[in-house]
């Protein structure tokens, strides 16, 4: 019952705000989404997403995640995808960039997920850049919610807006030892 609540919640959406791409929308109802408790399902957000949509708070998101066709392509491209399949998914003659290295990692979006081999150290590193569609002088700092296993830094921690529209990036480290399964953590 999902489907119909989250499309006529992204039409509500965009009626109240018609200059909004498609990616906006889905960042608000994804960043404004209440959190299910993971300790309920041991596939924690692979199962549910990022949670119960919540149309009232979507509506002023604050921040946005802006992704475009280009990034797609990118993420598509580092992924390996053919040039026939991205030209059937995009429907023109879409091809992939000079430099097609990276990962999905790299797309910039609401959530931020990496593949990682178990049993062995690493850092991943996630750099994100979003748009200021709340007040034009306005402040955001980052709240993270810790998993003993994982290790959780933002920087800037603070993030100030003078304008509306305005755009500003950050990036989010995480790092751990020889985790051996699925680990989560929140960045709010």
């Amino acid at each position: 019952m999902a489907c119909p609540h989250v499309a006529g919640t992204a039409a509500y959406l965009k009626s109240l705000h018609p200059d909004w791409s498609p990616s906006a929308i889905k960042s608000a109802l994804m960043t404004t989404a209440w959190q299910m408790n993971a300790t309920q399902n041991k596939d924690s957000e692979f199962a549910y997403g990022t949670g119960h949509i919540d149309p009232v708070k979507a509506v002023n998101p604050g921040l946005v995640y802006e992704t475009f066709k280009e990034g797609y392509i990118q993420m598509l491209c580092n992924m390996k995808h053919k040039i026939s399949s991205l030209r059937k998914i995009f429907g023109d003659n879409t091809c992939c960039p000079q430099e097609a290295n990276g990962s999905s990692k790299d797309l910039n979006y609401p959530s931020m997920a990496a593949q990682l081999p178990e049993g062995l150290n690493y850092t991943v590193t996630f750099s994100r850049t979003v748009v200021n569609v709340g007040s034009p002088n306005s402040t955001y700092r980052s709240k993270i919610t810790k998993n003993p296993l994982l290790n959780v830094s933002v920087k800037p921690r603070i993030l100030t807006f003078q304008s509306l529209n305005e755009k500003k990036s950050f990036v989010v480290n995480v790092s751990a030892k020889k985790l051996n399964s699925t680990a989560t953590a929140s960045v709010v």
